[in-house]
C-alpha cells in the first residue's frame, strides 16, 4: 500500500461551495483515513491538545498523538518525534480524543489505532502493541476484548 497522494486545487468562479474528489483505482486504508480526516475535520472534531515542554506550551494536533500514558504520576502525550506533558488526566484525554481512533489498553495507557504498525497475539490472552515509531506496549488483559472488538469493526470496512 502507497501512502503517497498528490493534492490539487482549482479556483472556479462558479463553484460556491467547495468540492471534495477522490480520484483512485481502488479504496485503500489511505484513501479510508482521508475521508475519516476530512469528515472530522468538517465535523469540527478536528481537536488539538494542549501540551506542555517545559514551560513551553504547544498545541498537539491529536492525529500526531501516538500513545498518552502515566509516567512518575505525570501524564505524557507522545508524538512520533516528541514527548509532552500534560495537565489534563487519561480521562480527560480520553473525552477529548476522537473514539474512533483512540481506545485505552490499560489504566495507564490510550493509543492512536491509526499509529499501530502490528499486533502481536502470540501470547495467549493478551496483546503486543507496535506503533510506527518502533515503541511497544501491551495491553492489559482486561481490555483485550476491547481493542479486538475495534479491530473487526474496523476489518468489516467501519472506520476506526
Amino acid at each position: 500500500m502507497s501512502n503517497k497522494a498528490t493534492l490539487k486545487v482549482e479556483i472556479d468562479p462558479s463553484c460556491s461551495t467547495p468540492e471534495i474528489i477522490i480520484k483512485t483505482d481502488q479504496r485503500t486504508e489511505l484513501i479510508e483515513n482521508i475521508v475519516s480526516a476530512f469528515e472530522h475535520f468538517v465535523a469540527g472534531d478536528y481537536h488539538q491538545v494542549t501540551a506542555y515542554k517545559g514551560d513551553v506550551s504547544v498545541m498537539v494536533n491529536q492525529w500526531d498523538i501516538i500513545r498518552v500514558f502515566t509516567e512518575n504520576r505525570k501524564v505524557v502525550i507522545c508524538t512520533e518525534t516528541e514527548k509532552y506533558e500534560s495537565k489534563y488526566t487519561l480521562r480527560d484525554l480520553e473525552e477529548i480524543l476522537d473514539s474512533e481512533s483512540f481506545v485505552r489498553i490499560s489504566r495507564f495507557e490510550i493509543v492512536n489505532l491509526r499509529k499501530i504498525h502490528s499486533f502481536d497475539l502470540s501470547v495467549s490472552g493478551t496483546i503486543k502493541i507496535s506503533f510506527v515509531n518502533g515503541v511497544e506496549t501491551w495491553v492489559a488483559r482486561r481490555h483485550v476484548r476491547e481493542i479486538a472488538l475495534k479491530l473487526n469493526a474496523k476489518s468489516k470496512g467501519a472506520l476506526v
